[in-house]
């Protein structure tokens, strides 16, 4: 399995398949295709997903960053926002694949720092919960999903 594969698995939701591609020999391979319009669409997909475990070690309070959430909330400061704000708008404005990105990265942004802010305000248990929840999980799968799918379109141009 090769990036189109790997990205197909996550835009389709189909996390088993999406493993299945990276545990493959050829997994190196996903990396030398994935740049495309100024995006690293491999390097935003596993920055989101990195997301779990360094809020999972936040609420554990195993972790030794300082996180602000603040900071978090604002879509536009990681790789994946930056791009959207930028070369992204300019170059996929006009799909509503980038339009739906857009909004479904903000809320991610908007759960994770309300992680932190509970954890941050001494309320752990809350906090593991929304981790743990539905909405969080939903937030950063529709992440992936949508960047596997902009990554289908940009592919196709």
């Amino acid at each position: 399995m090769g990036l189109i594969d790997w990205f197909s698995a996550l835009a389709r939701g189909d996390e088993g398949a999406a493993e299945a591609a990276r545990s493959t020999p050829q997994a190196g391979a996903i990396k030398e295709d994935s740049v495309i319009q100024g995006l690293d669409f491999v390097a935003a997909v596993e920055a989101h997903r990195k997301w779990k475990e360094r809020l999972t070690a936040y609420v554990q309070g195993t972790s030794t960053e300082k996180l602000d959430y603040t900071a978090i909330r604002r879509d536009d400061q990681c790789n994946l926002g930056k791009w959207i704000y930028s070369s992204g708008i300019a170059a996929m404005g006009n799909s509503p694949v980038f339009h739906q990105l857009k909004s479904k990265h903000a809320h991610f942004h908007v759960t994770a720092s309300r992680i932190v802010e509970l954890v941050q305000h001494e309320d752990k248990p809350s906090a593991q919960k929304l981790l743990s929840g539905a909405e969080y999980t939903k937030a950063s799968i529709e992440v992936q999903m949508l960047i596997a799918k902009l990554y289908g379109q940009v592919k196709d141009k």
